[in-house]
């Protein structure tokens, strides 16, 4: 199980992104929201903003709370 869920965030950000798979961008959210003192709400507006710019299908993950539940079952805490 722990593998399936690895690969499942090894999965690009979206199709063709070559740089950030899934876990590296939530990884990469929650060190900037930690370094920088940031709310649950306004983790969840720079995601808004975030996604709005992104490519449509993009696997970013909508809010904190989506995130954090999905790397709980991995042991990482955020």
């Amino acid at each position: 199980m722990f593998f399936d869920l690895l690969k499942d965030f090894d999965e690009p950000l979206w199709d063709g992104c070559t740089n950030h798979s899934k876990l590296s961008a939530v990884a990469q959210m929650f060190t900037i929201k930690l370094d920088h003192g940031l709310s649950e709400a306004e983790y969840d507006k720079i995601i808004e903003w975030a996604i709005s710019i992104l490519p449509k299908g993009n696997r970013l993950k909508e809010n904190f709370y989506v995130a954090k539940s999905i790397v709980k079952p991995l042991g990482l805490g955020y």
